[in-house]
């Protein structure tokens, strides 16, 4: 037979109704017997009954993580689906531990997004990577909300990463190991707020301008961009390079790879987002780590106690320097 509630407050050494205030209220409870009905239902395999509580609050008793649906995705976007695995589990960290259970929903046009409300599917929603058209469009919901990762405009509920502190974590990562010739790599500046902010940020804090690559993004941009920069590199004009995202720094290693320039002998390579597949190539690559396991806990547990008290959320989380093989002290 499944374990009660009653029972589980006999092993927590707790009422019966601070358990139900631990999946239904956790706030409420102290943190010493919150961690004690945890360990008991863990030990125990119990499992709330959250639909039940639903009907009791008159909710649907669901969290929904939204994203766009992309029907084709390129071969460099299919390179990311890593990020989405690691977003599902920090959610579902925080939920699992909640009143509600966790449902993953995509939407393809706006219409879409009016349907949540229309067919009550939530009782708030977690926005994954949204354009802010697409997060004014979850507002006009009225359903709670918090959009996460991209840095989205002040009027919205946002948890994201400080992408401009992140380009400025890379020079302070190369100019901290003694390089004074920066350059740095990137794409679509005039169309992608967060290129322009890594490159802002990377340039705040160097005396000379670094030499800027402005071309395409992904492996085959990288690659291109690359060999561009191969003759500086080989006339000693650059001694280090950021990469806007860690997916085009391959190509960047492909084709100083082919020109014979050797990482970190001849130049230093930081790249940003810390993909774990990075750790295939020659030189283990240093990188900027998006943070963002604290991004979607963060954005989790505020969009609970939005949905509890109300309130506006607005959070900024710092980014990290990953240190690699790919950086030489000079």
């Amino acid at each position: 037979m499944p374990t009660t509630r009653d029972e589980i407050a006999k092993k927590a050494g707790v009422s019966t109704a601070t358990v139900s205030r631990v999946y239904n209220d956790p706030d409420s409870v102290s943190a010493d017997k919150r961690e004690r009905v945890y360990a008991a239902a863990k030990r125990f395999g119990y499992v709330p009954n959250k639909n039940a509580s639903a009907l009791r609050r008159n909710a649907t008793g669901t969290i929904m993580l939204l994203e766009r649906r992309i029907e084709n995705p390129s071969p460099d976007e299919r390179y990311y689906n890593w990020l989405y695995a690691d977003v599902i589990k920090a959610v579902k960290s925080v939920i699992d531990s909640s009143m509600y259970q966790l449902n993953l929903h995509s939407f393809a046009s706006g219409e879409d997004i009016r349907a949540i409300k229309e067919r009550g599917l939530c009782d708030g929603i977690i926005c994954h990577s949204l354009a802010d058209a697409e997060v004014a469009r979850v507002c006009d919901t009225g359903i709670p909300y918090v959009a996460c990762y991209r840095t989205v405009a002040p009027e919205f509920n946002a948890v994201f990463v400080d992408e401009y502190a992140g380009g400025a974590a890379a020079a302070k990562a190369f100019i901290g190991s003694g390089h004074r010739k920066p350059a740095h790599i990137t794409g679509e500046l005039e169309h992608v707020p967060v290129c322009r902010d890594r490159w802002n940020g990377f340039r705040s804090q160097w005396e000379r301008e670094p030499v800027m690559i402005n071309g395409l993004l992904g492996i085959k941009g990288g690659y291109e961009s690359g060999r561009g920069l191969a003759p500086a590199i080989r006339r000693g004009d650059i001694d280090c390079v950021f990469i806007v995202n860690d997916l085009t720094a391959i190509g960047v290693v492909q084709a100083l790879a082919e020109a014979k320039i050797d990482i970190p002998g001849d130049v230093s390579l930081i790249g940003y987002d810390n993909l774990p597949f990075t750790a295939t190539l020659p030189c283990r690559l240093a990188s900027i780590d998006l943070s963002l396991k604290r991004v979607y806990t963060t954005a989790a547990s505020r969009l609970l106690g939005n949905i509890k008290d109300g309130g506006t959320i607005r959070e900024i989380v710092a980014p990290e320097y990953a240190p690699g093989d790919s950086v030489r002290r000079r």
